[in-house]
Protein backbone atom coordinates (compact mmCIF):
# COMPACT_ATOMS: atom_id res chain seq x y z
CA UNK A 1 0.00 0.00 0.00
CA UNK A 2 1.43 3.46 -0.83
CA UNK A 3 1.49 6.38 1.47
CA UNK A 4 -1.65 8.28 0.26
CA UNK A 5 -4.02 5.32 0.33
CA UNK A 6 -2.64 4.91 3.95
CA UNK A 7 -3.05 8.39 4.99
CA UNK A 8 -6.56 8.16 3.17
CA UNK A 9 -7.25 4.94 4.80
CA UNK A 10 -6.06 6.62 8.50
CA UNK A 11 -7.87 9.81 7.59
CA UNK A 12 -11.07 8.16 6.49
CA UNK A 13 -14.61 8.70 8.56
CA UNK A 14 -17.74 8.36 8.06
CA UNK A 15 -18.92 11.37 7.60
CA UNK A 16 -22.67 10.08 8.96
CA UNK A 17 -21.17 9.56 12.88
CA UNK A 18 -20.36 12.46 15.52
CA UNK A 19 -17.85 12.28 17.77
CA UNK A 20 -19.84 11.08 19.95
CA UNK A 21 -21.05 8.00 18.31
CA UNK A 22 -17.13 7.38 17.85
CA UNK A 23 -15.27 8.05 20.84
CA UNK A 24 -12.49 6.12 19.84
CA UNK A 25 -11.84 7.75 16.50
CA UNK A 26 -8.61 9.90 15.80
CA UNK A 27 -9.43 13.18 13.21
CA UNK A 28 -6.93 13.22 10.26
CA UNK A 29 -3.63 15.89 11.31
CA UNK A 30 -5.01 18.01 8.50
CA UNK A 31 -8.60 18.07 10.21
CA UNK A 32 -9.16 21.91 11.13
CA UNK A 33 -12.98 22.23 11.89
CA UNK A 34 -15.37 19.39 12.27
CA UNK A 35 -18.93 20.52 12.66
CA UNK A 36 -21.88 18.09 12.84
CA UNK A 37 -25.16 20.10 12.93
CA UNK A 38 -27.89 17.92 13.66
CA UNK A 39 -30.57 17.86 14.08
CA UNK A 40 -31.49 20.50 11.35
CA UNK A 41 -33.10 20.50 8.36
CA UNK A 42 -30.22 21.57 5.76
CA UNK A 43 -31.58 24.11 3.58
CA UNK A 44 -31.18 25.06 0.03
CA UNK A 45 -30.60 28.52 -2.08
CA UNK A 46 -34.10 26.74 -3.27
CA UNK A 47 -36.34 29.52 -5.84
CA UNK A 48 -33.57 32.27 -4.36
CA UNK A 49 -36.27 33.83 -1.72
CA UNK A 50 -35.20 34.11 1.22
CA UNK A 51 -31.70 33.58 0.79
CA UNK A 52 -30.41 35.74 4.00
CA UNK A 53 -33.40 34.27 6.28
CA UNK A 54 -31.78 30.50 5.30
CA UNK A 55 -28.71 31.51 5.72
CA UNK A 56 -29.32 33.01 8.95
CA UNK A 57 -31.02 29.91 10.40
CA UNK A 58 -27.87 27.96 9.61
CA UNK A 59 -25.75 30.27 11.24
CA UNK A 60 -27.76 30.27 14.07
CA UNK A 61 -27.77 26.41 14.01
CA UNK A 62 -23.87 25.92 13.80
CA UNK A 63 -23.52 28.76 16.47
CA UNK A 64 -25.76 26.77 19.11
CA UNK A 65 -23.27 23.47 18.84
CA UNK A 66 -20.22 25.78 18.51
CA UNK A 67 -18.70 27.69 21.09
CA UNK A 68 -17.22 31.40 20.56
CA UNK A 69 -14.06 29.83 21.91
CA UNK A 70 -14.11 27.10 19.75
CA UNK A 71 -15.19 29.71 16.89
CA UNK A 72 -12.07 31.55 17.05
CA UNK A 73 -9.78 28.71 17.56
CA UNK A 74 -11.25 27.30 13.88
CA UNK A 75 -11.03 30.61 12.21
CA UNK A 76 -6.87 31.09 13.53
CA UNK A 77 -6.74 27.37 12.27
CA UNK A 78 -8.20 28.22 9.10
CA UNK A 79 -6.55 32.08 8.66
CA UNK A 80 -4.58 32.17 4.88
CA UNK A 81 -4.70 27.97 4.67
CA UNK A 82 -6.04 26.29 1.51
CA UNK A 83 -9.22 24.10 2.42
CA UNK A 84 -10.75 21.10 1.37
CA UNK A 85 -14.14 20.57 2.49
CA UNK A 86 -16.25 17.79 3.27
CA UNK A 87 -19.68 17.78 3.70
CA UNK A 88 -22.59 15.48 4.70
CA UNK A 89 -25.99 16.09 4.03
CA UNK A 90 -28.76 13.57 5.93
CA UNK A 91 -32.12 14.18 4.76
CA UNK A 92 -35.27 13.20 6.28
CA UNK A 93 -36.76 10.35 4.03
CA UNK A 94 -40.28 11.18 5.75
CA UNK A 95 -43.18 9.37 6.67
CA UNK A 96 -45.74 7.44 4.77
CA UNK A 97 -48.25 10.05 6.12
CA UNK A 98 -46.31 12.94 4.87
CA UNK A 99 -45.08 14.09 1.11
CA UNK A 100 -41.71 14.90 1.83
CA UNK A 101 -39.51 17.16 -0.74
CA UNK A 102 -36.07 16.71 0.93
CA UNK A 103 -34.65 13.78 -1.15
CA UNK A 104 -34.78 16.19 -4.60
CA UNK A 105 -33.02 19.20 -2.80
CA UNK A 106 -30.26 19.57 -5.74
CA UNK A 107 -26.17 19.28 -4.01
CA UNK A 108 -24.55 22.45 -5.23
CA UNK A 109 -27.88 24.12 -3.53
CA UNK A 110 -27.26 22.83 -0.65
CA UNK A 111 -23.67 23.66 -0.67
CA UNK A 112 -23.93 26.78 -1.86
CA UNK A 113 -25.33 28.57 1.53
CA UNK A 114 -23.22 26.48 3.80
CA UNK A 115 -19.93 27.82 1.52
CA UNK A 116 -21.33 31.60 2.27
CA UNK A 117 -22.23 30.39 5.86
CA UNK A 118 -18.43 30.03 6.56
CA UNK A 119 -17.50 32.96 4.79
CA UNK A 120 -17.26 36.79 5.31
CA UNK A 121 -20.85 38.11 4.34
CA UNK A 122 -23.26 39.29 5.85
CA UNK A 123 -24.38 35.80 7.96
CA UNK A 124 -21.03 34.23 7.48
CA UNK A 125 -19.53 33.46 10.50
CA UNK A 126 -15.87 34.05 8.78
CA UNK A 127 -14.12 30.85 8.83
CA UNK A 128 -13.16 31.39 5.44
CA UNK A 129 -10.96 34.38 4.28
CA UNK A 130 -12.25 33.91 0.73
CA UNK A 131 -14.31 31.23 -1.12
CA UNK A 132 -11.12 30.97 -3.77
CA UNK A 133 -9.19 29.16 -0.76
CA UNK A 134 -11.68 26.05 -0.97
CA UNK A 135 -9.81 23.93 -3.35
CA UNK A 136 -11.41 20.58 -3.18
CA UNK A 137 -14.90 19.56 -2.47
CA UNK A 138 -16.34 16.27 -1.29
CA UNK A 139 -20.18 16.00 -0.81
CA UNK A 140 -22.91 13.34 -0.32
CA UNK A 141 -26.60 13.39 0.56
CA UNK A 142 -28.33 10.36 1.97
CA UNK A 143 -31.46 9.42 3.59
CA UNK A 144 -32.07 8.64 7.21
CA UNK A 145 -35.02 7.51 8.52
CA UNK A 146 -35.63 9.45 11.52
CA UNK A 147 -36.14 13.14 11.38
CA UNK A 148 -33.70 13.44 14.85
CA UNK A 149 -31.29 11.86 12.54
CA UNK A 150 -31.36 14.99 10.16
CA UNK A 151 -28.38 17.26 9.39
CA UNK A 152 -25.45 18.12 8.14
CA UNK A 153 -21.65 17.96 9.05
CA UNK A 154 -19.12 20.08 8.19
CA UNK A 155 -15.28 18.98 8.05
CA UNK A 156 -12.83 21.18 6.93
CA UNK A 157 -9.07 20.03 6.12
CA UNK A 158 -6.05 21.62 5.33
CA UNK A 159 -5.30 21.32 1.88
CA UNK A 160 -1.47 21.63 0.28
CA UNK A 161 -0.63 23.50 -3.19
CA UNK A 162 2.08 26.02 -2.40
CA UNK A 163 2.10 27.68 -6.23
CA UNK A 164 -2.30 28.05 -5.57
CA UNK A 165 -0.94 29.84 -2.06
CA UNK A 166 1.31 32.19 -3.57
CA UNK A 167 -1.12 33.23 -6.49
CA UNK A 168 -3.83 33.43 -3.67
CA UNK A 169 -1.71 35.25 -1.12
CA UNK A 170 -0.09 37.91 -4.23
CA UNK A 171 -3.57 38.63 -5.49
CA UNK A 172 -5.49 39.47 -2.38
CA UNK A 173 -2.14 41.51 -0.93
CA UNK A 174 -2.61 43.73 -4.16
CA UNK A 175 -6.14 43.83 -3.66
CA UNK A 176 -6.07 45.04 0.10
CA UNK A 177 -3.51 47.79 -1.22
CA UNK A 178 -5.89 48.94 -3.77
CA UNK A 179 -8.51 49.08 -1.76
CA UNK A 180 -6.24 51.06 1.33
Amino acid sequence: MDDEEAELEEGDSDIGETAAEAPGRVASTRTLVDIPVIPFEPPTTGSGHDIGEKQGKLRTAILERVSQNELAKFKEALKGHLVTITLGFFLWKGSTKTTNTRAVKDLDNLMKIIFDVLGKGQQGLGLLEEDSYICEVYAKKELVEDQAEEGLRIIIEEYEDEEMQEVLKEFYSKKSKVSA
